[in-house]
C-alpha cells in the first residue's frame, strides 16, 4: 500500500512502537505456550505414569515442539508486523523495515565482524569453563532435525528481525533516542527474549545485538541483519550437530 499524496498519515511514534511491539511479542509467546502445553497435555494421556511437574519441565528442550511453536508463532507474528505498518501507510512496508538491497561491501565488513566475535564470544566462554547445553538438548528431541533448521535458522531470524531491527528500530530511531538508541534498546530487548540461556549467554546476545543493530544502522538495509543472524544460527546448529555423539 502506498502512501497518500494528500493527506499522509504519520508513522507510528516511539511509544506507540513500543506498545505494538509488546503486543505483538504476546501473540508470539500466547501461540508458543498454547502449541506447548498440547504437546504436554499429548505426553501425559499417552503416558500416564508422567507427572504435570516432570512434563512441564521436559518441554522446555523439547526440540520437536521447540520447532512448531517458533514455525507458527513466528509466521503469525511477522505477519501480525505488516498488517500493523499497513494500518499506517506512512512508508510502504518496504521503506518502514528497510528492506533495501545492501551494496556488497556492506555484506561483507558486517558479515566478517559478525564472525570475530563468534570467535572471540567462543573463546571468552572457553575460558570461563562455560558450556552453553540448551541448543545440544533441543538438536537431540528434535526428531526432525531439517525442520529444527527451518525454524531456528529461517523463520525466527525472520520474525525477530523484522520487530527488533525493524519495526522497533524505525520507531525509535525516528524518537529523540536516535538511531544509538535504538541500537541499544532492540539489542537488549532482543536479549531479554531469550530467557532459556543463562546470565553469560545473554550477555553474549547482547553484545550480537548490538553488532546487529549498528550493521543496520550503517547499511540501512535489513538484509544484512537478517543475513548475519541467520548465517549465526546456521553455524550454532551445524557446530551442534557436529558434537553429537
Amino acid at each position: 500500500m502506498k502512501p497518500s499524496n494528500s493527506a499522509p498519515t504519520q508513522p507510528w511514534n516511539a511509544r506507540e512502537t513500543v506498545g505494538l511491539t509488546i503486543l505483538v511479542l504476546v501473540v508470539f509467546f500466547s501461540i508458543s505456550t498454547a502449541i506447548a502445553l498440547f504437546f504436554v497435555i499429548l505426553q501425559l494421556a499417552t503416558d500416564p505414569n508422567l507427572t504435570p511437574d516432570i512434563a512441564l519441565a521436559a518441554i522446555e528442550t523439547n526440540g520437536l515442539a521447540l520447532s512448531l511453536a517458533t514455525l507458527i508463532s513466528g509466521i503469525v507474528a511477522s505477519g501480525l508486523i505488516v498488517a500493523l505498518l499497513k494500518i499506517r501507510p506512512a512508508f510502504t512496508v518496504k521503506q518502514y523495515l528497510a528492506l533495501h538491497k545492501p551494496r556488497w561491501t556492506d555484506w561483507l565488513i558486517w558479515h566478517g565482524l559478525l564472525l570475530a566475535l563468534m570467535v572471540l564470544s567462543e573463546s571468552v566462554l572457553r575460558a570461563l569453563e562455560y558450556q552453553e547445553t540448551f541448543t545440544a538438548e533441543i538438536y537431540q528431541t528434535a526428531q526432525f532435525p531439517m525442520l529444527l533448521y527451518i525454524a531456528i535458522v529461517g523463520i525466527a531470524p525472520v520474525f525477530e528481525e523484522l520487530l527488533f531491527r525493524g519495526f522497533l528500530f524505525q520507531g525509535l530511531q525516528r524518537s529523540r533516542l536516535g538511531p544509538v538508541g535504538a541500537v541499544l534498546i532492540t539489542a537488549v530487548g532482543w536479549a531479554i527474549l531469550h530467557v532459556q540461556y543463562g546470565p553469560l549467554i545473554i550477555c553474549q546476545i547482547v553484545c550480537f545485538g548490538l553488532l546487529f543493530g549498528v550493521a543496520r544502522w550503517k547499511s540501512q538495509s535489513l538484509f544484512v541483519p537478517l543475513s548475519m543472524h541467520c548465517l549465526n544460527n546456521l553455524l550454532a546448529l551445524l557446530i551442534t550437530s557436529l558434537q553429537q555423539p
